[in-house]
């Protein structure tokens, strides 16, 4: 019995496992100092210590009297859209950007243009500083697109002018010059200063000059720099039907490489006698 009594002694005296066992403590933090109404408030768990609280105390405080605008979203009203604007930096009206605008020598401002841009500038709400850049941009495109299109138009009359001297050889001059007589005489002296889609000049265009020298082989030279009204010399043509139709020339000879354009030439001829 007694043996029983000191077994059930051991036993109360020894802790048992769940005893044992040490339950997890909560870490202790900055907020553990504070009332029990302050502890308990969530807006407070995302500062870590005390000091990323008193930075943001600080920035509040620092906030406080600054002017405040809406965050826009899809329900701002037009008022709202022009507080922010205004407080963005936007002029009163569009009289109110005092622009620069960069000119090349000789260029003058298109003033109907530049009032309009003014009016696009207040109406989507630039500030004098946005509007400025825009126009700058705007401004180096389109000379970087100038530049293109001159560089474009001096390829075009390079490759023009190879083109024709390599087909024309010594006559290149002569024909440019026919050709250039016509070109005045039927579509006016500034004809050849006409500026195509591709940036060359109509005066380059190989194939144009190369149909008014063969115009200017047809009609005598002699009257396309006198009257409209007697360009034709009947002369002047008759002599060239006569070299063109002797005796052992392309236009007998159909083996001839030059016999088909040479009999062409010959009917173009004739139809101007018969006229």
């Amino acid at each position: 019995m007694a043996e029983e009594q000191v077994t059930a002694v051991e036993e109360q005296s020894q802790p048992s496992e769940q005893t044992a066992i040490s339950q997890p403590v909560a870490e202790a933090t900055w907020r553990d100092s504070l009332p029990d109404d302050l502890r308990s408030n969530t807006s407070l768990e995302k500062f870590s210590d005390v000091s990323t609280l008193a930075k943001s105390y600080i920035n509040a405080e620092q906030m406080i009297g600054k002017d405040k605008m809406v965050v826009p979203g899809d329900n701002t009203t037009e008022d709202e859209w022009n507080d922010i604007y205004t407080k963005l930096g936007r002029p009163e009206s569009a009289d109110g950007y005092d622009l620069e605008l960069a000119l090349e020598e000789g260029e003058a401002v298109d003033n109907q243009l530049f009032t309009s841009f003014k009016d696009a500038a207040h109406k989507h709400g630039l500030s004098p500083r946005q509007a400025q850049g825009l126009l700058d941009f705007y401004n180096n495109i389109s000379t970087q697109a100038l530049e293109e299109q001159s560089n474009l138009g001096a390829l075009a009359q390079e490759q023009s002018s190879r083109e024709l001297r390599e087909e024309w050889g010594r006559s290149y001059e002569t024909n440019l010059n026919a050709a250039s007589n016509v070109a005045k005489q039927f579509l006016g002296e500034d004809v050849f200063q006409i500026q195509l889609s591709d940036g060359s000049l109509l005066g380059d265009n190989a194939t144009l000059i190369r149909g008014l020298s063969k115009i200017a082989s047809i009609v005598s030279e002699d009257t396309l720099v006198g009257d409209k009204d007697s360009v034709v010399s009947n002369a002047g043509v008759q002599e060239q039907l006569n070299n063109l139709t002797a005796q052992g020339t392309a236009y007998w000879n159909k083996q001839d490489p030059n016999h088909d354009a040479t009999v062409k030439k010959v009917l173009d001829l004739r139809e101007l006698l018969s006229q």
